[in-house]
């Protein structure tokens, strides 16, 4: 039986030994393949933000152009306003003016006048 003991230890000694060499080998190429890809990830994600920072000023820079442009249209469409209607106020001023000019009876009779004149030289030219 001592025999058997002793066959049994001379073969499971160096299987217990190697065993557990493989297992501080495995340990140790695990971990060494966690921290690289621990690092990997690191830079990956840093990448990532730093392009995402990018991207934020991109979209910050564009929506700033955007609001500028539109303020400017605002503007110019608020200057055209104010023409259009300075214009229609000077056409009713005028309009009124007009009106008014030909109310009075030496404005009709000058009008008068001048539209005989007018036909007197046109008829005599015929």
């Amino acid at each position: 039986m001592t025999e058997f003991i002793q066959t049994l230890l001379i073969s499971c000694i160096p299987a217990v030994i190697t065993g557990v060499v493989s297992y501080l080998v495995a340990r140790k190429n695990s971990s060494t393949q966690i921290k690289l890809l621990e690092t990997q990830n690191k830079h990956d994600i840093d990448r990532l933000m730093e392009q995402h920072k990018v991207d934020i000023d991109s979209l910050t820079q564009q929506h700033q152009q955007e609001l500028e442009k539109l303020e400017l249209e605002h503007k110019h469409k608020l200057e055209l306003a104010k023409i259009e209607s300075e214009n229609a106020l000077n056409q009713n001023l005028i309009n009124n003016v007009v009106g008014e000019a030909m109310k009075m009876p030496e404005v009709q009779a000058e009008f008068a006048k001048g539209i005989r004149s007018a036909s007197n030289k046109r008829g005599g030219k015929r």
